[in-house]
């Protein structure tokens, strides 16, 4: 399974009348991923306590990481994938 990483983590659902369900958008997956990564960086460095520490270097940091786990985790998923249908075949 690909992870991608505008899929939403939390869609929203809402109803304007009691037969129609609406999904809204919620944050992503990139998004989620963010958040907690600048949360751990925010904790590990503090903020303004370091050279690390200006929000703009941590918000880019925790994106970019974000992406990397984006991309390692498709790259395990596919591993997977690939042992999965081969085993399948024997």
């Amino acid at each position: 399974m690909t992870v991608k990483a505008n899929d939403n983590i939390y869609p929203l659902y809402k109803r304007e009348a009691p037969e129609e369900w609406q999904v809204t958008n919620g944050m992503t997956k990139r998004e989620h991923f963010a958040i907690m990564i600048m949360q751990g960086l925010i904790a590990h460095h503090g903020y303004g306590e370091s050279h690390f520490a200006r929000g703009q270097e941590i918000a880019r940091w925790s994106v970019h990481l974000a992406d990397a786990l984006i991309d390692e985790l498709n790259r395990h998923n596919q591993s997977d994938e690939s042992n999965l249908s081969s085993t399948h075949q024997n």
